[in-house]
């Protein structure tokens, strides 16, 4: 909830910077836009205190949870490319400027894709990465709640305890995993649809702790089904964000000298 109402407020700031681009109050050069694009530039900066606290020895780390600087990170990744928006006035202007801002935005959208498939192999933000035996543990208790709730024995084995064996199947495979997220995905919503309506209509208690535990199952089944796709992806964007970054460093220095030299 307070993820969406971040990026919501990003999503806004973002309009009224744009309808405002050409306001003489926002100027790269001096006032309040230069000193945006010092502050832009420096969040964009404290970013690399989450890797290296990730990495620092328990000793050396800094007070909080991974969690809390993770959280961090994603709120710096925002508000460093949002203020040098701003700085910009939203134009590409010169060259070395035109090649930082680019370098901004692949960055940024980059750190975006990588929160989806961090999202997709952890629990949350506390840093603990999914496992298979976790996922199946998860779904066998489920089913056996599932069948104290009303689900008859027979359906379950019919139609639900199917699901989970061709999630775990597929969970372990970067290949079947990634059919999975398409093919598998696709039959769990139709399924989930069709269970539902199968569940009687009623507003109490009981009722709806049923219906949230069918949302939950298949939830489950999606999440171990596309595991080794998303944990393979994740893998690779890893690789492929550093050096992101790195670039977008050197372009910012190339910007700053530029601008203060000439």
């Amino acid at each position: 909830m307070v993820s969406m109402l971040v990026l919501a407020g990003v999503v806004l700031a973002i309009a009224f910077g744009w309808l405002h681009r050409h306001d003489k109050w926002i100027d790269p050069e001096d006032g309040i836009g230069y000193y945006l694009g010092i502050t832009g530039g420096t969040l964009m900066l404290i970013l690399l205190a989450y890797p290296i606290r990730k990495r620092a020895k328990p000793a050396t780390r800094a007070i909080g949870s991974v969690g809390f600087w993770f959280r961090l990170h994603m709120l710096l990744g925002l508000l460093g490319p949002l203020a040098i928006l701003y700085h910009s006035r939203f134009s590409w202007g010169a060259l070395n400027s035109a090649f930082a801002l680019g370098a901004m935005i692949i960055v940024a959208s980059s750190g975006l894709v990588g929160r989806f498939f961090y999202s997709r192999v952890h629990r949350g933000y506390s840093g603990r990465k999914l496992e298979l035996r976790s996922l199946k543990r998860d779904m066998d208790e489920m089913i056996a709640r599932m069948e104290q709730r009303g689900i008859g024995h027979e359906r379950i084995l019919a139609e639900i305890q199917p699901f989970e064996d061709r999630a775990v199947r597929a969970g372990g495979n970067f290949w079947s995993s990634a059919v999975a997220v398409v093919g598998l995905g696709f039959e769990t919503r139709r399924a989930h649809r069709r269970l539902l309506r199968a569940v009687p209509a009623g507003a109490d208690r009981r009722t709806q702790q049923l219906r949230a535990l069918v949302d939950d199952y298949f939830e489950a089944v999606r999440r171990a089904a596309e595991f080794a796709f998303y944990d393979r992806l994740l893998r690779l964007w890893h690789l492929l964000h550093l050096p992101l970054f790195v670039l977008l460093v050197a372009a910012t220095v190339l910007h700053i000298v530029a601008v203060h030299m000439y």
